[in-house]
C-alpha cells in the first residue's frame, strides 16, 4: 500500500510502529556488537579495532560507530540498558552522557532519573550531581579572522542566550551563538559609546560651557575623538600610556581650582594616571581620603547609602561634587531620615537632577 493511500491516523500509527521497531533493532544491534567484540570476531575480519570493523565492514559512519560501540560496551556491563533503549527511555545520546557516571552503585538511581529526558536535561542533571569547575575565560585565535571564545556562564545568562536565540530565529535560523553575541555587543557598544564617549548618530558641535555645567555629550565626544580614545599621559621620554580602558575625562586645570569644562581644558586619562595627577595636584593624603569617602558614602556625610550611590552617579555625569552635595542635602531634607534608606537610588537620583536643573 502506498503511503498516500493511508489515512492520517493510519500514517501516524505506522510511524509509531516503525519507531518502536527501530528501537528494538537498535537494542539487538548493540547486543550483537558487544558479542562480536567479546568473541574477537572483528580481529578475524582483519579489522584491528571495533571502530574499523563498524566503519569498514558494517558501513557505519564514524559518528555512528563511536556511539554504538560505547553504548554496546556499557550495555554489556549493564544489560538492563538494552531494555530501556527498546522502550524508548534512553537514547544513544543519553547513554553517551552517562558513560563516565554509571557504576554498579549509581546505575538504578541514575538511569531512572534520566529516563525520558532530553540531552540538554540530562546534561543539566549530571552537572548538578557532579559540578565541573569553571573554565578559564579565554579568546584563542584559530586563524587570521576566526577566534575561539570560552567562558563560564551563569544559569541566568544561559537563559538569556536561549531566549535571544528564540527571538532571533527569523534572522538567525540556526541559532548561531556567535551571531547572538555579536548582535548583543553591537547594541551594548552603541549604548556605552553614547554614555562614555558622547557618540551619537546626530552629532552637534561642541560649544563653550559655563563653569557650573557638566561636561556635555558634544564636548565629551570631541575630547575622546581628539585623543584617540586612549590615555594621553606621556613620560619624560615621550612614551605615551597605551591604556584604552578605564578611561576618564581629566581637567588640565582642576575644577576645584576653577578649571572649566571646555574642550581645551579636558583630556583623556586612564584611571591610574588620573589618580596620579590628582595626587600631584592635591597631595596623596587628600586623594586617599576622597577614595575612602567614595567607597564608604557615610564618610561623606550623606544621610543614607542610597544618597552616596546617587552622588557617585551624578559626579560621573559631570556635576561638581559641591553641587551634588547641596542637591542631595535638599533631597534628604524632603524625607524622613528613617525613610531615606528605603527609597530606591533611582528615585533619589531623579529628585537630585530636578534640583540641579
Amino acid at each position: 500500500m502506498k503511503l498516500a493511500d493511508l489515512s492520517d491516523a493510519q500514517l501516524l500509527e505506522s510511524l509509531n510502529s516503525l519507531c518502536g521497531q527501530s528501537r528494538a533493532v537498535l537494542a539487538r544491534l548493540l547486543a550483537h556488537l558487544a558479542e562480536v567484540e567479546e568473541r574477537r570476531l572483528h580481529l578475524e575480519a582483519a579489522c584491528p579495532s571495533m571502530f574499523q570493523f563498524c566503519v569498514r565492514r558494517l558501513g557505519m559512519s564514524e559518528d555512528e560507530a563511536c556511539r554504538r560501540i560505547h553504548a554496546a560496551r556499557l550495555a554489556r556491563r549493564f544489560p538492563g540498558l538494552l531494555v530501556r533503549i527498546e522502550r524508548g527511555d534512553l537514547t544513544l545520546s543519553t547513554i553517551a552522557l552517562l558513560h563516565d557516571s554509571l557504576t554498579e552503585a549509581t546505575y538504578e538511581e541514575l538511569v531512572e532519573a534520566v529516563a525520558g529526558k532530553t540531552k540538554a536535561e540530562v546534561q543539566a542533571l549530571l552537572a548538578k550531581r557532579s559540578p565541573i569547575p569553571d573554565v578559564a575565560a579565554a579568546i584563542t585565535p584559530l586563524s587570521e579572522t576566526r577566534h575561539k571564545v570560552q567562558f563560564t556562564a551563569s544559569d541566568a545568562l544561559r537563559k538569556k542566550l536561549e531566549r535571544a536565540q528564540d527571538l532571533m530565529r527569523h534572522a538567525n535560523a540556526e541559532g548561531d551563538l556567535a551571531v547572538v553575541v555579536e548582535r548583543a555587543l553591537d547594541l551594548l557598544l552603541e549604548r556605552l559609546e553614547k554614555q562614555r564617549l558622547g557618540k551619537t548618530s546626530r552629532p552637534r558641535p561642541s560649544r563653550e560651557q559655563s563653569d557650573t555645567a557638566r561636561v556635555s555629550r558634544a564636548t565629551r565626544r570631541a575630547v575622546f575623538e581628539r585623543d584617540g580614545e586612549r590615555c594621553t599621559f606621556t613620560d619624560a621620554e615621550g612614551h605615551r600610556c597605551p591604556a584604552k580602558s578605564w578611561l576618564e575625562l581629566d581637567h588640565v586645570i582642576p575644577r576645584a581650582r576653577d578649571g572649566t569644562n571646555d574642550v581645551g581644558n579636558l583630556r583623556v586619562r586612564c584611571r591610574a594616571h588620573d589618580a596620579l595627577y590628582a595626587e600631584q595636584s592635591f597631595g596623596r593624603e587628600h586623594v586617599e581620603r576622597k577614595i575612602r569617602e567614595h567607597r564608604d558614602p557615610r564618610q561623606r556625610g550623606y544621610a543614607a547609602e542610597s544618597c552616596g550611590l546617587a552622588a557617585s552617579g551624578l559626579v560621573n555625569m559631570g556635576f561638581r561634587r559641591a553641587e551634588v552635595q547641596r542637591a542631595l542635602d535638599t533631597v534628604s531634607g524632603r524625607h524622613r531620615a528613617d525613610d531615606l534608606s528605603t527609597i530606591p537610588v533611582q528615585t533619589i537620583l531623579r529628585e537630585a537632577l530636578a534640583v540641579l536643573g
